[in-house]
């Protein structure tokens, strides 16, 4: 008799194990090691530092958060095998990341074949949330603008306000976040009355730009859009124009966002604009930057801001729909978010394509080695 209790709480234990925890467990899929590791390592911090805050307070809704990351290295193979691990095996309630467009897109099959909500950062292609037939993804979602309207904003910037007429592409043809916004940019400039009358393709981890450069200068373009997912290539891009004598206004995207950047080619880059959903130089973040940047030694991110968007709207979802709320219990409230404050502002989103519907699109300019806010779009 004793043998058989003794077995029968063994296989409890076991049972147990495979059953969803009583805290709400939160996967996130970060990058904090391998070049890019700039992407996660703020965002991981931050995360962390709010689960800290929430649990302190209680957790979310009455139970406690518990946070498991996976560093993904940036590999699309690592970040979907990390979402199946973090539904299949750490059985989490709900996904934080990826931040870049080419994992999130494969990862949101996973998300609707387990009915796992996942929110992607800053993975801004429309096939994020949409399939190719427009259908939306019921479990995946997103707290970023998407690239159309990033690309459409900065054609109207570039063709209104800078009276730019032919431009030239380097694109990273690897990169769907690359390719998306060089369309979108492109449809919209043209359809404005400009030319676009260079396009240049590199694959990823190319270094060597000097070629296409050349291509862009003998064209006659005179502005150079560098929709690139990775600070890197644009800084290459520039110290190498800057060796060939080239001169040309600069267009980017927010993948240019590290302060790296500045530090690497911030001298060549000095007049250049790109777009962002949020500049860290706010005055609304300053308190935030100095208490992160006093704990942890490093400045926060713009990618440990929409993290924390991300968690936010996850909070604002479990007490909406019960703190036991089940994975289409959660994705029913994150589609019908309304006037949502999150971390960088408020959020609604469309229920059709899970995009939120008024993420407003900020033109920075590099001045003087920093980003200065010259423009604000805010989407109808």
């Amino acid at each position: 008799m004793r043998r058989l209790l003794a077995v029968l709480v063994l296989m409890a234990g076991l049972l147990s194990g495979c059953s969803r925890s009583d805290n709400i467990r939160i996967g996130v899929l970060s990058i904090s090691s391998g070049p890019d590791a700039y992407v996660g390592q703020a965002s991981d911090l931050a995360l962390r530092d709010r689960v800290d805050e929430l649990n302190a307070a209680g957790g979310i809704a009455g139970r406690k958060v518990e946070l498991v990351i996976y560093d993904t290295r940036g590999e699309i193979t690592e970040a979907v095998a990390a979402a199946h691990r973090l539904i299949d095996q750490d059985r989490v309630d709900v996904i934080i990341g990826p931040s870049w467009s080419g994992a999130a897109i494969p990862i949101a099959a996973i998300a609707d074949e387990a009915q796992v909500p996942v929110i992607a950062t800053t993975a801004s292609n429309p096939l994020v949330t949409v399939d190719e037939a427009g259908a939306v993804h019921p479990f995946m979602f997103r707290v970023c603008f998407i690239d159309p309207y990033q690309g459409s904003a900065l054609a109207d910037f570039a063709y209104h306000e800078l009276g730019l007429r032919r431009a030239g592409f380097i694109t990273d043809i690897t990169s769907p976040y690359s390719v998306g916004i060089q369309q979108f940019f492109s449809e919209r400039f043209r359809a404005l009355g400009g030319e676009v009358v260079a396009e240049e393709a590199y694959q990823a981890n190319e270094t060597e730009f000097r070629p296409m450069l050349t291509k862009v200068a003998a064209a006659g373009a005179d502005v150079l859009m560098v929709p690139s997912a990775t600070y890197r290539d644009i800084a290459l891009a520039a110290r190498q124009a800057a060796g060939l004598g080239i001169n040309i206004q600069y267009l980017g995207v927010d993948g240019w966002m590290a302060d790296d950047l500045l530090a690497m080619s911030g001298a060549e880059l000095e007049g250049a604009y790109l777009a962002s959903g949020v500049s860290t130089e706010a005055p609304r973040f300053a308190e935030f930057n100095a208490a992160f940047s006093a704990k942890h030694g490093i400045q926060p991110s713009i990618y440990a801001y929409y993290a924390l968007d991300a968690l936010a709207a996850i909070e604002s979802a479990y007490y909406a729909a019960g703190s036991y709320a089940d994975g289409p219990a959660l994705a029913e409230v994150l589609a019908n978010l309304k006037d949502t404050e999150l971390f960088t502002s408020m959020v609604t989103v469309d229920p059709a394509t899970h995009n939120p519907l008024n993420k407003p699109v900020e033109i920075l300019q590099v001045r003087q080695g920093a980003w200065v806010l010259v423009k604000t779009y805010t989407p109808r």
